[in-house]
């Protein structure tokens, strides 16, 4: 059973905390879900098919050329069907529905793959279509029950870092220009910090739980370039970052 508030807590990491980097949500995923392997996908049509804009999977190098040496892209109906389409793929009913795609499960279940799992299609910007695979290592059974209960988790969680992705590929020198900016809930963490409270006090005050708000004060030291959180406090008074309070 997945904790309730563990879920909370990744949406609102993903939510206020600009979760931009796939790995770092793909971790996120996999340790609030019972997932195996996830993998990210933006592409636009080209006349050769498809052109990848980003790419991100937990599969390991060894899948990926598997997947490219037997040209199983040009068979897989998950990727035809989520890529621009607005249902959840269930990926054990798209392998019924489309018997001349067995040869990639086959491959899947050869190198040790879960054949269960599920590809969200994701809102895109026009000419553009993405999607987030989620594989699971649960049984048909417990995966058909695991989804129906988490599937909207799911699907909240892969719009929200995916408009993050949207959000941080349009800033002009994004990479340099983000790391030195607080999101909100870093701001407020470290709000409530500079007046004397505790994490359980700002875990309480915020409505989420310790291990989020460490997360967050661990975001603020990073992009403040300090090493503990009352020079982080200085460094975002110093620079008008947070109120004083």
């Amino acid at each position: 059973m997945t904790d309730e508030q563990a879920v909370l807590d990744l949406l609102d990491v993903v939510e206020y905390g600009g979760c931009a980097e796939p790995q770092q949500f793909f971790a996120l995923m996999r340790r609030t879900f019972n997932i195996a392997h996830l993998l990210y996908l933006e592409a636009e049509p080209s006349a050769d098919g498809l052109k990848v804009c980003r790419l991100h999977h937990t599969f390991g190098t060894y899948a990926a050329d598997l997947y490219h040496s037997r040209g199983l892209h040009r068979i897989d109906p998950i990727l035809r069907l989520a890529l621009g389409g607005v249902r959840p793929v269930e990926w054990a009913s798209a392998r019924r529905r489309f018997p001349e795609c067995e040869p990639l499960f086959e491959a899947a279940e050869e190198i040790g793959l879960s054949t269960e799992g599920v590809a969200l299609p994701l809102p895109s910007p026009a000419s553009r279509m993405a999607l987030l695979a989620i594989s699971s290592n649960l049984s048909p059974a417990e995966w058909s029950d695991y989804r129906r209960r988490h599937l909207r988790d799911f699907q909240l969680a892969a719009n929200l870092f995916h408009a993050s992705m949207l959000e941080h590929s349009a800033m002009p020198g994004a990479m340099d220009e983000r790391d030195m900016r607080l999101t909100l809930r870093e701001t407020e963490v470290l709000t409530w910090s500079a007046a004397g409270k505790s994490y359980w006090e700002i875990a309480t005050i915020l409505g989420i739980s310790e291990r989020t708000v460490r997360f967050f004060m661990t975001n603020a030291r990073r992009k403040l370039n300090v090493v503990s959180n009352t020079q982080a406090v200085a460094q975002a008074v110093r620079h008008a970052l947070i109120p004083t309070i």
